[in-house]
């Protein structure tokens, strides 16, 4: 009998079929797995990379849930893909990204059809604006996605082929009700909004479009500075606020989206009235305040608009310093190309190039080499829409490589393996 109680108590041995469990990684909960996914930077190769390491990575990358979340996540800090110029009417694309985020030119581009007359007007949230006056329409266009949808002048604005309609601007609905509010670059509805100048040029209206509604507000109207006005330039958001600069003399066009009211700032007294297009910009400023940045020689001065109205230099960019500019064998004179919001840069075309300038790091970027630019549209956005159908473009076919190459250097290693290495070297890339 005490033999039968020492084989009772003698323990077992443990089988296969008996042994608890592995412990579970991490990489195995898609909510956690998610969450790092999301992280990834937001640059355009990103999510095409991360699609490549498994099935299972590809269907939670290409989820439109996840995809919202991500362009919510980098709301504020969306890639600068690139710009665009227009030639004669053609949208084209430049892309200043280097491989494997490069985006093919061709891609982003837009080019006008029979009867079309096309006029870039600019780009903010993803999307871009374009007037087809020959149709009396103003085009709305998502480059990322293709999505176009065009808008017929209001009655008021559609005389004269559309040649009274001087500016313009489109932004996302959300960002227009609420500047905190997370917008997510052309997956909004959107606020549409056109300056027109009346044939005498004694007076200038603007007219906001709601896409949700789908109907024109009422026109809010103001005197003009002088009747030569000659150009609007491409629109700022400040805060709540839509300003364009005029040019002849140089004046800034204010237009409140919350209480419709138009406006128009004059007396900018440190601005020379024969100020050129090319040498000023508007910009926001901390606490939604107006900025304005006069290029004047090798130097940018920036001024501030205080609660009295009245302006105080905040600083000066001594652009030969910043840039670290050699002396030309002949003078040259820089150009402002444009201003990007979303990357609170300008941009400055010099006799070696085109520089992109932070304005708050000084931080600087030579995008090309080039001393002629025409035209120049910022566009920064997301590039998610499309990266699972990415053909072999010059920066896309490079991605694919790296991503096949990757699965087959963790082929047969393991599903959890796999994934945890992949992860690995998409944050490290």
């Amino acid at each position: 009998m005490g033999e039968d109680f020492v084989a009772r108590q003698r323990p077992r041995s443990c089988s296969p079929e008996t042994s608890p469990p592995p412990p579970r990684s991490p990489a195995d909960d898609d909510d956690l797995l998610s969450e790092i996914l999301l992280r990834l930077p937001p640059q355009p190769s990103s999510l095409l990379r991360a699609s490549l390491v498994c099935k299972r990575w590809r269907r939670l990358v290409a989820s439109p849930v996840f995809l919202r979340r991500f362009r919510a996540h980098h709301h504020r800090s969306p890639p600068l893909l690139g710009f665009f110029i227009d030639d004669y009417g053609d949208a084209l694309f430049t892309p200043t990204l280097d491989p494997p985020n490069r985006i093919a030119a061709e891609r982003l581009s837009l080019r006008q059809g029979p009867g079309e007359r096309l006029s870039f007007l600019g780009c903010r949230h993803g999307l871009a604006l374009l007037l087809n006056r020959p149709r009396l329409e103003a085009l709305v266009w998502d480059p990322v996605t293709g999505r176009r949808r065009a808008v017929a002048f209001p009655p008021e604005f559609a005389i004269n082929q559309g040649d009274f309609v001087r500016g313009g601007a489109v932004l996302c609905a959300a960002a227009a009700a609420d500047d905190d509010h997370v917008h997510v670059h052309g997956d909004c509805p959107f606020k549409l909004a056109l300056v027109f100048i009346d044939n005498g040029r004694t007076q200038i209206s603007v007219c906001l479009y709601d896409s949700e509604c789908g109907t024109w507000g009422d026109i809010a109207s103001t005197a003009l500075v002088t009747q030569w006005t000659s150009s609007v330039g491409t629109s700022t958001m400040v805060g709540n606020v839509l300003c364009w600069l005029i040019h002849r003399p140089i004046c800034i066009l204010e237009f409140n989206l919350d209480k419709q009211i138009l406006s128009v700032i004059g007396g900018l007294a440190h601005v020379p009235d024969n100020s050129r297009p090319s040498s000023s910009f508007i910009f926001p400023m901390e606490d939604s305040k107006l900025g304005i940045g006069i290029l004047s020689g090798q130097r940018i001065r920036l001024w501030e608009r205080m609660a009295n109205s009245e302006w105080l230099l905040r600083r000066t960019l001594e652009l030969e310093k910043i840039l670290s500019l050699k002396p030309q064998a002949e003078p040259w004179r820089p150009v402002v190309l444009g201003f990007a919001e979303e990357s609170n840069a300008v941009f400055v075309l010099t006799a070696i190039g085109v520089f992109m300038i932070q304005l708050d790091s000084l931080q600087f970027r030579n995008l090309f080499e080039s001393n002629f630019v025409t035209s120049f549209y910022p566009y920064t956005s997301f590039y998610t829409a499309a990266f699972l159908n990415m053909a072999e473009g010059p920066g896309e076919a490079s991605t694919k490589a790296e991503g096949r190459q990757k699965l087959e250097e963790n082929k047969g290693q393991g599903g959890v393996g796999t994934e945890t290495r992949g992860l690995q070297g998409l944050i490290s890339t």
